[in-house]
């Protein structure tokens, strides 16, 4: 995710600030990398600690996008080439600051992969369907090695959602690590019930082993079921965090989507802005 974006003057100072996700960014750090861009006179990218900085000049001044580490580098270059053709445009007076700053978050959207995975008749398909606001299944129908789908209307940050459901049978297990690739989240879903929660132990050892660098959550799905465990004590066998759910309620939706959001905000502490100044002294 692209978390802020930065544009400095020709004094060094920070005229646009937009910030997207609470995502800590050291101001310092941050200005310091864009000295190096000034220098360098051309692109750079540079990770720092947890956080990927890439900029590039801008006249005499500099354009700096703060993002995830695990974002593509070819990426993160032609959304940077997007903010700088139009911060351009509004320095060149062809169009207003205000309705850059509205429109420069689609000029920096990414799709948030998010892996959804557990034995069959879980519930995950029909979480899917959930989040996508549709009518739940009402009988099983497995999936077929996996269906992808973009969560329409769901936006968390620069993210745009896209779901992978992950077939639960046994012939398609193998795949599952190929399928994990670049995912940012891993939702494991259970039925509740005692066999599957502890069955579904194999498959954070199965994560764990692979070293898959994602967020590992689990959902407690079925809770309307009689004799279904609670999330904490599934959380407990599971030894991850674990949320309740009865995904054929479709008023659940807004919490499906909330358990995406607070995977993306574990351990992402708060900052303080920097009030974006009103002159700009650029040379382009």
């Amino acid at each position: 995710m692209i978390h802020h974006v930065y544009i400095i003057d020709a004094r060094d100072e920070i005229v646009v600030e937009k910030k997207f996700w609470i995502i800590t960014v050291n101001l310092k750090e941050m200005q310091d990398f864009a000295s190096r861009v000034k220098v360098a006179r051309d692109t750079i990218i540079e990770e720092i600690g947890p956080i990927k900085y890439i900029g590039k000049p801008l006249g005499r001044g500099i354009v700096v996008l703060c993002a995830e580490g695990v974002d593509d580098d070819d990426t993160l270059r032609e959304k940077l080439d997007r903010v700088t053709y139009e911060f351009r445009r509004v320095i060149s007076y062809e169009v207003e600051y205000e309705t850059f700053m509205e429109k420069v978050d689609d000029y920096v959207t990414t799709t948030l992969k998010v892996s959804i995975i557990g034995y069959g008749g879980v519930g995950k398909t029909t979480l899917v369907t959930l989040l996508n606001g549709g009518v739940p299944p009402t009988s099983y129908v497995p999936t077929i090695a996996i269906d992808i789908q973009k969560i329409e209307g769901a936006r968390i940050g620069t993210y745009e959602v896209s779901t992978w459901d992950f077939a639960g049978q046994d012939r398609f297990r193998k795949l599952w690590e190929l399928y994990f690739r670049g995912s940012r989240i891993i939702l494991l879903v259970t039925d509740s019930t005692l066999e599957n929660v502890l069955n579904s132990k194999d498959i954070i050892d199965l994560i764990r082993r692979k070293d898959i660098a994602a967020q590992l959550l689990a959902i407690a799905n079925k809770q309307d079921l009689p004799g279904a465990l609670s999330p904490q004590l599934v959380q407990r066998i599971l030894g991850i965090k674990a949320y309740g759910m009865v995904a054929i309620d479709p008023n659940n939706r807004e919490k499906a989507l909330d358990i995406i959001k607070e995977a993306l905000k574990l351990s992402a502490p708060k900052e303080e802005p920097v009030a974006p100044k009103p002159e700009m002294v650029f040379d382009i």
